[in-house]
């Protein structure tokens, strides 16, 4: 935002960017009252990893699909009747947490990423322990739902802060740093338990568990005693903290009396001037000023009897023409301005201080309530008295009163389909089990369609609780939809909701990607970075998103007996550290992808590949089938608890492998000098443990 230079304005994506400084993201919490799957996977997602992604929405997909098993955990929070109706649907592996209130909505914008500190390739970190790499998590408060309006067409704001490592080393400059304090530490801790207790009991929140064990071991504990340092307010987060409201927590930071108040809110409760009479009562403002929110014609987005309410105790305001246009060329003058959502709330003095409260907060009594009362929110508050800002207004105030008013409703809950159950829906790709989940009664039971409605299956006598499993039948009909939408509609009675469905095990759905041969798989484990892999999907989708033939790409694998060898030991040695390593990083999906899943590089992928490949050289395809079965045999004795958690996932690899005999079968005795007694020696020997007299690779 800026009015007439006064006001600090950025791009939130290149804030965001900026702010992960090209950092491998290993968790990632992303909260939101609105939500669209699809933008946010196609336009969201893609900046929290430092590489290039295609233009193309299928091609970006398949290389984000790669790309998010870098991360361990990942979870989107969002309202369950603010689905957005218009968005598109998901098809990416994160978790999809829906949150349904009793009182008041979830409405917090948060972004938490755990991240790991640069390293110096040039020499070892003495100071960092084995298994131990130096960790920091970026915090963003904003007041931008995952939507395309959000981030791309409304006028919003947003406050990213950092917190470090208490061991923090800094390997650019090679030497240890001290982080400061971090005075908000107990606010976000708070925050991320009201967050877990408000899902549904039996949720996976491994991603908010993960950043919350980060928060209570890595971070400096020690606190402020006191709400200033050197007359600056510490920076807090407001999330309705115990039973106190906003004002009332505000008044425990002791604010000063008599400062100018500015108010940015696009929502207002409809009978009146609601918390603002709170503020000016306990805050004495000197002149206070509210912005008025204007439909496209120019109408208030209030009501009458709120716009006479605030009128009795502040002047009504607008942000500066800059801020709100589309643009400058004469198109853009011609086009509505852009829609102000942002929440700030600004106390200052020409002579003194500056500090502001942005985040979520409309001036709204369900906002600033405390969170057991009303909605569940979040506000960065951050004294920007040093930050150069000019002391002036930032609205100003308008000349005539409106004509038309309108009765907005509240909390932005307009042309939202409003949920008349509170119902969810989960499909498991490894089990192929669809689930429902009710929250209170149902009586005459509810109806599942598709988004065209047409009728798939009916609930009659649904029981509440935790979740229920449906018949196979059922399960069998939602399993031919999944792999093209996520989105269903619920029907209760007289009303009919749009519904997300939670995916689970998605390493096991099957991949965007399903056209590569045996040996571009065995290429592609073989591949180091991001950006080789990205580059080897890329090459195989031109630019309109349909897979090129493995034909096309001459030069891939090298043509001797022995490069083939090489290749393929060398892919598997490849895979098995990678997910060694994600397995030691508790990034256990991502192990379980690529040992036990279906996508397009998975190992049980490869084996069936290289079955059905009717030209596939037999003597590499019995080798592939060696390396398979030494890794399933000498994994789980490193890793038995990853191996015993999933016993049932691991029938379809060990089913593949049962077909070894067929494999072997195919070889060409004639050119194996003792036949069957060779082999024989040769399996036993490949099988033994390194050091034990095993074959080495």
């Amino acid at each position: 935002m800026s009015g007439s230079g006064t006001i600090p304005t950025a791009v939130l994506s290149q804030q965001l960017g900026d702010a992960l400084d090209g950092r491998t993201v290993r968790a990632a919490v992303f909260t939101t009252y609105t939500f669209d799957p699809g933008f946010f996977e196609l336009h969201i997602l893609p900046l929290l990893f430092d590489q290039s992604f295609s233009h193309v929405d299928k091609v970006r997909r398949i290389q984000l699909e790669d790309a998010l098993r870098g991360i361990g955990h990942a979870a989107v929070y969002y309202d369950r009747g603010a689905l957005a109706q218009d968005g598109e649907p998901a098809q990416l592996d994160y978790r999809r947490i829906d949150i349904g209130r009793k009182d008041g909505c979830f409405h917090p914008k948060v972004i938490l990423l755990l991240v790991d500190e640069h390293r110096d390739t040039r020499e070892e970190d003495e100071d960092e322990k084995p298994g131990r790499r130096m960790q920091s998590l970026i915090v963003a408060v904003m007041s931008a739902n995952l939507t395309r309006g959000g981030w791309w067409e409304n006028v919003e704001c947003a406050h990213i802060e950092e917190i470090k490592d208490r061991e923090w080393r800094d390997a650019r400059k090679k030497r240890r740093m001290r982080p400061k304090r971090c005075s908000f530490l107990q606010d976000l801790k708070l925050f991320l338990r009201r967050l877990r207790a408000s899902a549904s009991q039996g949720e996976d929140q491994s991603a908010a568990e993960t950043i919350l064990d980060f928060l209570r071991k890595r971070p400096r504990q020690d606190k402020y005693e006191r709400s200033t340092l050197g007359g600056r307010y510490h920076t807090r987060i407001f999330s309705g903290q115990g039973r106190q409201g906003l004002t009332d927590w505000m008044s425990d930071l002791r604010l000063y009396e008599g400062w100018n108040l500015e108010v940015i809110s696009p929502y207002f409760d409809p009978h009146g001037a609601g918390p603002l009479k709170a503020l000016a009562e306990r805050f004495k403002p000197k002149d206070i000023r509210v912005h008025l929110p204007r439909d496209a014609d120019g109408a208030a987005q209030v009501s009458e009897k709120t716009y006479k309410g605030v009128a009795k105790l502040a002047d009504w305001s607008n942000l500066a023409g800059e801020l709100t246009s589309r643009g400058r060329d004469l198109t853009s003058s011609r086009l509505p301005p852009r829609w102000v959502h942002a929440k700030v709330y600004r106390l200052w003095h020409r002579d003194g201080g500056d500090v502001i409260l942005s985040g979520s907060l409309n001036l709204t009594q369900a906002a600033h309530s405390h969170g057991d009362a009303g909605n569940l929110e979040a506000a960065f508050f951050v004294d920007i008295s040093d930050a150069g800002i000019p002391r002036r207004w930032w609205l100003s105030k308008i000349g005539d009163d409106p004509e038309r008013f309108s009765d907005r409703a509240e909390d932005s809950r307009a042309g939202i389909q409003e949920p008349a159950l509170d119902l969810s829906l989960r499909y498991d790709w490894s089990s192929r089990q669809v689930s429902y989940r009710l929250s209170g009664e149902a009586p005459g039971g509810f109806e599942i369609l598709e988004t065209s409605g047409r009728e798939l299956f009916a609930v009659g006598q649904p029981r509440k609780g935790l979740w229920v499993a449906l018949p196979d039948e059922i399960a069998g009909k939602i399993h031919e939809i999944m792999t093209s939408t996520s989105f269903f509609l619920v029907r209760y009675g007289d009303a009919t909701w749009r519904i997300l469905v939670q995916e689970e095990n998605m390493g096991h759905r099957p991949s965007l990607l399903t056209q590569l041969t045996p040996e571009e798989i065995l290429e592609y484990w073989s591949l180091l970075t991001p950006d080789q892999r990205a580059v080897f999907i890329g090459e195989r989708l031109d630019e309109l998103g349909r897979e090129i033939s493995p034909g096309d790409r001459p030069g891939a694998h090298g043509n001797t007996f022995f490069d083939r060898f090489a290749g393929v030991y060398h892919a598997f040695g490849c895979l098995q550290r990678h997910v060694v390593e994600a397995i030691e990083e508790r990034r256990e999906q991502e192990a379980e992808a690529r040992l036990l899943g279906a996508k397009y590089d998975s190992l049980p992928v490869l084996l069936e590949k290289s079955l059905e490949k009717e030209d596939e050289d037999p003597i590499i395809r019995y080798i592939t089938f060696l390396c398979a079965r030494q890794m399933r045999k000498t994994l789980p004795r490193t890793h038995k608890k990853f191996f015993t958690e999933r016993r049932k996932r691991l029938r379809n690899l060990d089913s593949m492998l049962e077909r070894f005999p067929e494999v072997r079968a195919t070889l060409p005795r004639d050119e194996i000098d003792g036949g069957g007694e060779f082999l024989d020696w040769y399996e036993r020997a490949f099988l033994k443990p390194l050091g034990q007299g095993g074959a080495k690779r």
